[in-house]
C-alpha cells in the first residue's frame, strides 16, 4: 500500500473522477427509484377548479347569511363532470368530494352537519358557515408554470404522483451503469455449493448487490475468480470492456496472492489511491481504466467492505446520475466510546430517536472486521474522526444507513 492518505482526501478524490451519466426516457410507471434529469413544472393551476373538499352540499353563502337554514335540493354533482349551475341561491346542490364547485355556489356544508327532510337539507342548531369553507381553492396549491420537482431527485411514490399530474407519461432520467461485483480467492464458494471446513460462502458480492440494489442501481453482475493471476487479468479486462462501473471485494492487501494491484496495473487501470487512515478498511483501492471506468478495490473482510461501499462508492454514483450528495445525516451519541485515535473508526452503530425527538447512536461493535454476523445487530455506521481517543456521549456524528434514505 502506498502511503496512507485521509478519509476526506480519498472521498474527494473519489468525487473528483465523477463523470455525468447520460441521460434517456422512462415510461413513468418504471421510473421509481430512477434519478431525474428535468425539472417537472406545472402545466396548469393545482388545483385545476374550485374543488369540492367535503362530501355535502353546495350553498350561496349569502343566503345562509340573510338566514336560510333550510335548503331545497336541486341535484346530485358527483366528480368527473363539468360544473352544474346553482338556479335558486336559497337552494342546494349536493356534491360529492372532489367535484367541480358548481356556478352560483361559493361554500360546502359538510353532510354530517346536516338533516335531510324531503327532499330538502336542514343545516343543524349551532353550525356556523364560513364563506368559501370546505372548498379546495383554484391554483391555491401551485400556480401553472410553478416549479414542482427539481432534476436531481431520485423518485419516489410522491415525484411520480406529480409527474403523472402533469401528464408526464415519459420522465428523462440518468442512465443506470451497469456495474459488476467481483470476487476472488480460492477459499470462496458460492451460496449453492457444498462447502469444505477451509472454505467459505461468497457473502460480500450478494451483500453489495443487495445495497446497490436498496441505493436504486439494479443492473449489477456478480462474478468470481480464484486465486490466479493470469485468469483474474484476463477476466478483469473482459469485465473493464463492458460495464461501467466495476467493484471488488478481497485481494487488495498485501498477501502473496493478493493479485488486485498487479493485476489492475498491467490493465492500464490508473491507480487513484491504495490505502486510507480508516479502520476498517484501511487497504481500499481505487482508480480509473482508460475508458475512464472507475474502479473500487474493497477489503474483503465484509464489515470493511460495506463501510468503504457506503462511504465512497454510493457518493460516486449519486453524483454521477445527477443526484446532488446530501448532507450528511447527524445523530448524538448515546454513551462514551473510546477506540485508538490515529485512523478513523467507521462504529456500527443502532440508531434510535429520543421521546424529545434527538436522533442518537448507540455503539454496536463488531467482533472485528471480518464479523459480518454482527452487522445484524446495527442500523449503520457513524463515523469518529481520528483526532480524539474518547468520543463523549452527546456528541454530534455523521451517520451512514445500511438501508440508504432515498
Amino acid at each position: 500500500m502506498d502511503t496512507l492518505i485521509s478519509v476526506d482526501d480519498a472521498v474527494s478524490r473519489v468525487l473528483e473522477r465523477v463523470v455525468l451519466a447520460a441521460v434517456e426516457m422512462c415510461d413513468l410507471s418504471s421510473a421509481t427509484g430512477r434519478v431525474l434529469r428535468e425539472d417537472l413544472v406545472s402545466d396548469r393551476d393545482q388545483p385545476p377548479f374550485d374543488r369540492v373538499a367535503m362530501d355535502g352540499i353546495a350553498i350561496c353563502h349569502a343566503s345562509w347569511s340573510a338566514g336560510c337554514r333550510v335548503f331545497a335540493c336541486e341535484g346530485v354533482h358527483r366528480a368527473g363532470c363539468a360544473a352544474p349551475t346553482l338556479e335558486n341561491a336559497e337552494a342546494c346542490l349536493e356534491v360529492m368530494t372532489g367535484c367541480v364547485l358548481p356556478l352560483g355556489c361559493d361554500s360546502v356544508i359538510r353532510i354530517e352537519d346536516l338533516t335531510e327532510e324531503n327532499g330538502s337539507y336542514r343545516l343543524n342548531e349551532g353550525v356556523v358557515i364560513r364563506l368559501r369553507q370546505n372548498v379546495h381553492e383554484l391554483g391555491s396549491d401551485r400556480s401553472r408554470g410553478d416549479l414542482l420537482v427539481s432534476a436531481g431527485v431520485r423518485l419516489n411514490a410522491t415525484h411520480v404522483a406529480i409527474a403523472a399530474s402533469v401528464g408526464k407519461s415519459q420522465v428523462s432520467v440518468s442512465v443506470r451503469p451497469k456495474i459488476a461485483v467481483v470476487s476472488n480467492g480460492d477459499e470462496l464458494v458460492d451460496v449453492d455449493h457444498d462447502v469444505e471446513p477451509y472454505q467459505i460462502r461468497r457473502s460480500n458480492v450478494y451483500a453489495i448487490q443487495s445495497a446497490l440494489i436498496d441505493a436504486g442501481y439494479d443492473d449489477v453482475k456478480l462474478y468470481h475468480f480464484g486465486d490466479d493471476e493470469s485468469g483474474l487479468q484476463n477476466g478483469l479486462g473482459r469485465i473493464l470492456e463492458y460495464h461501467d462501473a466495476v467493484i471488488l471485494s478481497g485481494g487488495v492487501s498485501k498477501g502473496k496472492f493478493d493479485y488486485i494491484p498487479p493485476v489492475l496495473d498491467a490493465l492500464g487501470v490508473e491507480k487513484i489511491f491504495h490505502g486510507v487512515a480508516q479502520r476498517p478498511g484501511k487497504p481500499i483501492w481505487f482508480g480509473l481504466s482508460s475508458k475512464e471506468v472507475p474502479v473500487f478495490a474493497m477489503p474483503g473482510n465484509p464489515v470493511s467492505c460495506l463501510v468503504c461501499v457506503y462511504h465512497y462508492l454510493f457518493p460516486y454514483l449519486d453524483r454521477c446520475a445527477g443526484h446532488p450528495a446530501a448532507e450528511s445525516e447527524m445523530a448524538v451519541l448515546g454513551s462514551d466510546f473510546s477506540f485508538k485515535p490515529s485512523l478513523t473508526m467507521f462504529l456500527p452503530v443502532r440508531i434510535r430517536s429520543t421521546p424529545s425527538g434527538d436522533l442518537v447512536v448507540d455503539p454496536a461493535p463488531t467482533n472485528g472486521s471480518g464479523d459480518f454476523c454482527g452487522l445484524a445487530d446495527s442500523d449503520g455506521f457513524a463515523v469518529l474522526s481520528a483526532d480524539k481517543e474518547t468520543c463523549l456521549a452527546g456528541q454530534p456524528l455523521a451517520v451512514h444507513r445500511w438501508v440508504p434514505q432515498l
